[in-house]
């Protein structure tokens, strides 16, 4: 009698784990816009690569949130947009070195310890557009991690994380105010988007000066004049202008509701 039931029940649980398994999926949209001399982050196939003049130069696997893709406080999800790099943390500290508050602790951990600290090497970043400009606040890193079976599917809280061998490789290629694009697509549509001629961005300098220190995360001990002053300059990122590496005109950094393009 039982043995009637148990095929559909397992055909039963098969498709829902496949609707389940479509309806997780990250679509493979093209970019709004790509980043020919910076960094693209690409979460359909979870991979970082650093790209100069349009060509991939280094290319790692990661790990982005097990939440998805947003910007929401508390989400714990990765945003998605143009971002650039803030600050780096960890120079000279050995791998697998926990870090707290981008401070370093003093204690090591092995990959795979049953630990799940911030290792290694930080890399701040900080969202250029209105809709990701809390990405500093909510402290979404590039850093290592010491749960390295996990990297290449998602499983972070909404940062971007790395072995501890790439993310020290990575370390020299990136600066302050380089540019990073978080994308849904694959590398793949990434780079054909960047063949096809799509427009491709730089931060000027002038951004760069008012990007976040290490200092304004500790925000809340702060006197008010000083949040304002941290406000206005929020702000001044949410309105930036980035320009075209090709033509050198400005491109406002706008999400359209109709296209996945730059306006």
């Amino acid at each position: 009698m039982l043995n009637r039931y148990i095929t559909p029940i397992c055909l039963l649980f098969t498709l829902l784990a496949c609707v389940s398994c479509r309806h997780n999926k990250i679509p493979d949209i093209p970019p709004r816009a790509v980043v020919r001399d910076g960094v693209a982050i690409t979460l359909r196939d979870q991979r970082l690569s650093v790209l100069r003049r349009g060509k991939v130069v280094k290319d790692y696997k990661i790990s982005s949130s097990k939440f998805g893709m947003g910007s929401s406080p508390g989400s714990n999800r990765t945003p998605l947009g143009i971002h650039a790099v803030t600050k780096k943390v960890g120079e000279g500290q050995p791998s697998g070195m926990v870090f707290k508050g981008c401070k370093p602790t003093g204690e090591v951990v092995k990959a795979d310890s049953g630990r799940d600290p911030i290792v290694t090497r930080v890399i701040q970043l900080a969202g250029l557009e209105s809709f990701n400009r809390n990405s500093h606040r909510r402290h979404i890193y590039i850093h290592g991690t010491p749960e390295e079976r996990y990297i290449g599917r998602p499983a972070s809280y909404g940062c971007i994380r790395m072995r501890s061998k790439d993310v020290l490789d990575l370390y020299p290629y990136v600066y302050r105010g380089m540019p990073v694009a978080i994308e849904c697509c694959s590398q793949s549509t990434y780079m054909k988007a960047e063949r096809a001629h799509a427009q491709s961005i730089v931060v000027p300098a002038a951004i760069v000066a008012n990007l976040p220190t290490e200092d304004t995360l500790r925000s809340t001990n702060r006197p008010a004049r000083t949040r304002r002053s941290s406000a206005r300059a929020s702000n001044r990122l949410a309105r930036a202008r980035v320009q075209d590496t090709t033509t050198g005109r400005s491109l406002a950094l706008r999400r359209s509701k109709s296209t996945n393009s730059i306006q």
